[in-house]
């Protein structure tokens, strides 16, 4: 089994941790992504790879390598989630226009957010996060910084980074949703989980 395989399997059995992916280059770990419930801050989490990977495996692990994404569990129950109904892209002039659409169940209505630029590969997912946004108008200004598909435990996921404006400071968040066929969906879908909770 490869040192990578090894510690995915260690990590993953840390306490909160759901699935765990290792990117080794020359040998050594340059890159760990872990997605982890909320049951746990994200900097014990890291404390405890770090501690668990010298314990086990005699390997030193360099903290600013190690990424943390929480699943939300989100403010209602799960039988009152908002669900995106749709999202729909057209072409404006030059660029792209996405319309999102939200089923809000506590009020039975809607949520409509719309955002407009550049229509290319790597924009029109963020485009998706700014109209999920825009469709909940929270209170703090938010930015989609980037959005990655990445595989863990043999499942695809797309991770969407936000940063969050509170009065004098910023903070970063990851949405994380599975990718079942609709790409832009998921983004609008980890987007959502973060989002949410701001208003």
């Amino acid at each position: 089994m490869s040192s990578a395989k090894t510690l995915e399997e260690v990590i993953s059995k840390i306490s909160g941790v759901i699935s765990a992916k290792v990117i080794e280059e020359d040998g050594q770990p340059r890159e760990i992504h872990v997605i982890a419930d909320p049951s746990r801050n994200p900097k014990q989490i890291v404390r405890d790879i770090e501690t668990v990977a010298l314990a086990s495996l005699g390997m030193k692990i360099d903290r600013r390598i190690i990424s943390v994404a929480q699943l939300s569990q989100g403010r209602f129950p799960s039988s009152q989630t908002y669900e995106i109904t749709s999202i729909e892209v057209k072409n404006l002039d030059r660029k792209k226009q996405v319309k999102v659409t939200i089923h809000n169940p506590l009020e039975d209505e809607d949520m409509v957010g719309e955002s407009a630029g550049p229509g290319t590969s790597t924009n029109l997912p963020r485009l998706v996060g700014e109209a999920v946004i825009e469709a909940f108008n929270p209170d703090c200004p938010v930015s989609v910084d980037d959005v990655q598909k990445v595989f863990l435990a043999g499942r695809e996921f797309v991770l969407v980074h936000l940063t969050i404006q509170d009065e004098d400071r910023e903070r970063t968040e990851v949405g994380v949703a599975p990718l079942e066929g609709d790409f832009l969906k998921s983004v609008a879908t980890a987007t959502l989980k973060v989002v949410k909770d701001l208003t």
